[in-house]
């Protein structure tokens, strides 16, 4: 299960269900005690280290600082706060920074097998957690967070399953250099550029993009445009839940965002003018910062396509429907166009989430071009074309003939006949009685070529039963289809005759 599923909820949503969050993460916790007990049955007997109370929390003096303890003897307290992680076993350090700064958490043991750590101030029963400050068992979450000087930041270390000997190390690490707006790194075309939003800051007045998550943090690109055209912007990590803003402008205040992405599997696409600078913002959320890398290269092309026709064999008696795929790797939608027939006509594309839809019927038959053009909000626009192919396949019951009495055990013969004016048509001509439940029973069947302009005749013999006398009569219907496809216009493949039954006397 994903780490942040434990997380408890927060604003308004999570005010409704504190009490259900209380309550899950109680028994979650009580499910890790019994697991733990399970898996290690004499870590019971070990005694506690020496700091697994808050009171007696190891202090840090100074930084680079690192120290190994045996969480397997370590207990957990009634009010241990669970922001970040919950667990079975913790051990507690506490650090005053001497003055701003950024501090950086690591532990010694794989991933999947790590503690959770995370930070906090004020003091037993009133703790703050410390934004950003959330190491994941799995390894992930942020390990780099803000200090400010004169403040005291206590370290809660936290084990489920895998409680034994670790290593907690604390490190200040230097500030991003492109954490302003005003240091903003170059952002050449086609080339991975390093960054690392974990130690840097939200300046003010920054502006908050439309697609972040809440975050504490951002680190400012910037790339002025050589040509016209449109470029995108991307973090390379498939993984990385990184919000990435382009804005116009030259000054913080007056920023206008263009577009915002908020993960690694989207693209931010703009367009530019020759010789104007863009900034591109990247920010992670307050559960995850890691080191990361930003692309910026020329925007992919759309390439609109009708994904599906309907029907699959079209002809002049169908509206034939197209669906129309934004064929746009950055994964826009279309925000209008032109679907251009091949036949003089045309139509426009709808503005829809997705797949849009068009329908047109043809007059004649024939191979037609299809002329598809789309352009989406960001104003790129592309042009493909395909063929589609109308060719109508149209058969025709057109008479059945049956006596028009007969008495029970005589056999008649019914007549079909089948015409047809398009193409050589293989067909499969039935005979069907109708029942007195309505339903209908299939008693001849036979299969004809029908030639071009042709007709063709099914003469099929039928004797005459009780049943039909009890009904009064014998409906009979005539019935023909396509060998192998769909006839394009089914309203008159059918026919129906009536003979009069009686008992013989």
């Amino acid at each position: 299960m994903p780490w942040r599923a434990f997380l408890p909820m927060r604003g308004r949503a999570g005010a409704a269900h504190g009490h259900w969050g209380s309550s899950l993460r109680a028994l979650m916790i009580g499910a890790a005690v019994l697991l733990t007990a399970a898996l290690a049955p004499g870590s019971a007997h070990a005694a506690p280290p020496s700091n697994d109370d808050f009171a007696d929390a190891t202090a840090v003096t100074s930084l680079p600082f690192a120290s190994t303890v045996d969480t397997r003897g370590a207990t957990t307290g009634s009010d241990d706060p669970s922001h970040c992680w919950w667990g079975t076993s913790s051990v507690w350090y506490r650090y005053t920074a001497p003055a701003d700064g950024f501090v950086k958490v690591s532990t010694d043991r794989p991933d999947g097998e790590k503690p959770a750590v995370s930070a906090y101030t004020g003091e037993r029963g009133a703790l703050t957690w410390v934004t950003d400050a959330c190491q994941a068992p799995h390894g992930g979450g942020s390990t780099t967070f803000a200090v400010t000087a004169g403040t005291t930041y206590h370290f809660l270390v936290q084990d489920t399953t895998f409680a034994g000997p670790v290593t907690l190390g604390l490190e200040l690490v230097p500030r991003a250099a492109n954490d302003d707006f005003a240091s903003a790194a170059d952002l050449p075309l086609n080339t991975d550029v390093p960054g690392d939003p974990s130690p840097s800051t939200l300046e003010p007045g920054e502006p908050k993009p439309a697609c972040q998550y809440p975050s504490t943090r951002s680190v400012w690109y910037r790339h002025t445009a050589g040509g016209s055209g449109f470029l995108a912007a991307k973090v390379t990590q498939p993984s990385s839940g990184a919000a990435v803003a382009a804005f116009r402008g030259t000054a913080l205040g007056s920023l206008s965002e263009v577009d915002c992405r908020h993960t690694s599997h989207d693209l931010v696409v703009f367009a530019v003018t020759p010789g104007e600078t863009y900034y591109v913002r990247v920010s992670d959320d307050v559960y995850g910062s890691a080191p990361l890398t930003v692309r910026l290269e020329e925007a992919p092309q759309v390439k609109p396509f009708a994904s599906w026709v309907l029907p699959q064999q079209p002809g002049v008696f169908d509206q034939v429907r197209f669906g129309i795929d934004p064929g746009d790797p950055a994964g826009r939608w279309l925000s209008g166009g032109e679907v251009r027939f091949g036949d003089g006509t045309s139509a426009p594309i709808p503005a829809v989430p997705g797949q849009a839809e068009v329908s047109h019927r043809y007059a004649a038959d024939g191979e037609y071009e299809l002329t598809i053009t789309g352009y989406t909000a960001d104003g790129r626009t592309g042009t493909t074309t395909q063929k589609v192919k109308i060719e109508t396949h149209d058969v025709t019951v057109s008479n059945v003939v049956a006596p028009a009495s007969a008495k029970v055990g005589e056999t008649g013969q019914v007549v079909v006949s089948v015409t047809n004016t398009r193409y050589d048509e293989a067909v499969v001509v039935e005979l069907l009685r109708r029942r007195a439940d309505g339903y209908h029973t299939v008693v001849g069947t036979a299969r004809r070529t029908v030639a071009k302009d042709g007709t063709e005749v099914v003469s099929f013999p039928y004797t005459y039963s009780a049943d039909d006398a009890a009904l009064g009569k014998a409906t009979l219907k005539a019935r023909v289809r396509l060998d192998g496809r769909d006839d394009n216009n089914p309203t008159d493949n059918e026919r129906v005759a009536e003979t009069t039954v009686v008992v013989a006397r």
